[in-house]
């Protein structure tokens, strides 16, 4: 447990300490080495771990499919690029890890680069650790990848470089095809004035996630809604996206973010507000709190622009982060101790341990 709160640690010192001025888009070159340590810490964390996370069993089984069987195969029981990072994984005869370490960098670097696009990184990055890195990332390979590129698609919108997010989707979409109910959210941006390849493209981007989607309908028919799967803990998750999508609504006119971003936050805050309907709704509580990833980026931004949407003083920052960090440390404790599931995640193992 101890390299988890390491993990948490090092970025809530950093989110007490580190002062950005608001004008700035630029890091010192002690903060950038920070992030980038960042970065690797998880990274080796996530790749080196053993029988941690609920989907472990699952990936080990597809591994071992990957193993003994072509490219082609692989692809049918799994999303294309996944199954490219697999099946090379497979035959390099590397194990799980290497699959799990590609989808542990994606989720880390989408969540720091998102991070940077906010007044106080450090505090995005902290309300990243207790669910996002360490939950989704050390847990829903596949999803954590996605994840990540939608995350890295995001903080690519910015003015004439918003045509940077279509690959990003894309990749997002080959890894885990759920990740297409975000592409929604991109398209009144990337359309709004644009020229004629973006908009090919586009439509491109929105035909192949549509066949995607479709050849897999069955898939989650038969595996969440018919069968009517429940999550433990998926009201709590939800809501934990619920509550900072109520705060950037009601203070909207103080989110600092600007852009084509601004109008997908937006709709991400609703969508979330739309899932804790569609909660108490649906067959399967699963099946939303799976889709509900995607839009749990929310709690980074929210965290990261707090002392903007509160209206914060300069004599209050400082109790206002040590307040988000406190919060955030709540949820950590939370789920490490008391949550369930946590016995898949705690005590920490990693590969050398079999060695």
């Amino acid at each position: 447990m101890i390299l988890y709160w390491l993990l948490f640690g090092f970025a809530a010192t950093m989110a007490m300490l580190f002062t950005r001025d608001p004008e700035s888009t630029r890091l010192g070159a002690g903060h950038s080495l920070a992030m980038i340590g960042f970065v690797l810490f998880y990274t080796v964390l996530a790749t080196l771990r053993f029988e941690i996370g609920g989907d472990w069993e699952t990936y080990d089984g597809m591994y071992e499919f990957a193993r003994q069987s072509t490219l082609a195969e692989t692809a049918a029981i799994t999303d294309p690029l996944f199954a490219l990072i697999l099946w090379l994984s497979a035959k390099a005869g590397i194990g799980i890890y290497a699959a799990n370490g590609v989808c542990a960098f994606l989720i880390v670097v989408g969540t720091v680069r998102l991070a940077l696009t906010t007044r106080e990184p450090w505090l995005a990055i902290v309300a990243s650790v207790p669910y996002l890195l360490i939950v989704v990332g050390m847990g829903y390979v596949r999803q954590a990848g996605a994840i990540g590129m939608v995350m890295l698609a995001i903080a690519s919108i910015d003015g004439a470089r918003r045509a940077g997010a279509l690959p990003r989707l894309a990749a997002a979409a080959m890894l885990h095809v759920s990740s297409v109910v975000t592409a929604l959210f991109f398209l009144p941006v990337l359309l709004r004035g644009a020229r004629l390849p973006v908009a090919i493209v586009s439509a491109v981007l929105a035909a192949v996630a549509a066949y995607l989607l479709t050849s897999r309908l069955g898939f989650y028919q038969a595996g969440y809604l018919d069968q009517g799967y429940d999550s433990g803990g998926a009201t709590v998750r939800v809501m934990m996206n619920v509550v900072p999508s109520l705060l950037l609504l009601a203070r909207w006119k103080h989110f600092s973010v600007q852009g084509g971003a601004r109008i997908i936050w937006l709709g991400f805050a609703l969508a979330n507000v739309a899932a804790m309907v569609a909660l108490l709704l649906s067959p399967s509580s699963t099946a939303v709190d799976r889709i509900a990833l995607y839009f749990a980026p929310v709690q980074l931004v929210v965290f990261g622009s707090l002392i903007d949407l509160l209206g914060v003083k300069r004599g209050g920052i400082l109790p206002v982060r040590a307040l988000a960090v406190g919060v955030a440390a709540s949820v950590q404790v939370v789920w490490l101790t008391l949550a369930t599931f946590s016995y898949l995640w705690v005590p920490y193992r990693s590969v050398f341990g079999l060695y």
